[in-house]
């Protein structure tokens, strides 16, 4: 099966690949050393090869290894592209039909997305943005016997943004 560049770069999503020469994503849980991914797309030999290999690795919930792996070798023979090698989880396709590099190239695409996500996550460091920091205040004491001491609460006022007011025109004037 023949494909041009655009198309295979835009089935696996990379299509800046084409630009760049290259595209990576790469995570690794920090709670859990055994969870982890990383996926690249490369051009070679000045574009005569494409190379795209993924891997990633999740936590064990079982017994046995919960890798997933893919490698995808493709040359170019004129303006277009033929996949001469393809491997899921270890599993070798010398030659492979449609159907076996359309699979692949689904799953790439899927898996390098989620790296992706999680990539961006691990560098934002998503739990600050999804969970706000404890914010320890000061306890208020009151003077009154009658009502008991209250902690003092932060409020959450979100995003502040300022400008000037602008005087106002037309319908209402004083004087």
């Amino acid at each position: 099966m023949m494909y041009t560049l655009d198309e295979l770069l835009m089935k696996m999503g990379a299509p800046e690949t084409r630009e760049k020469g290259q595209m990576r994503w790469h995570y690794f849980d920090r709670q859990d050393e055994n969870a982890g991914g990383f996926a690249e797309v490369r051009l070679l030999d000045g574009g005569a090869t494409l190379v795209a290999e993924m891997r990633q690795w999740r936590a064990k919930d079982h017994e046995g290894d919960d890798i997933e792996s893919l490698y995808l070798h493709a040359r170019r023979s004129g303006n277009h592209y033929a996949v001469t090698k393809i491997s899921f989880d270890g599993e070798d396709y010398a030659h492979p039909q449609k159907p076996i590099i359309e699979l692949g190239l689904s799953i790439f695409h899927a898996r390098a997305l989620d790296i992706s996500i999680l990539m961006v996550e691990q560098a934002f460091n998503r739990d600050d943005i999804v969970y706000q920091p404890q914010q320890h205040a000061p306890e208020i004491k009151h003077v009154s016997a009658a009502r008991k001491p209250q902690p003092l609460r932060a409020q959450n006022w979100g995003i502040v943004v300022p400008f000037r007011p602008r005087p106002a025109r037309g319908a209402f004037s004083m004087g």
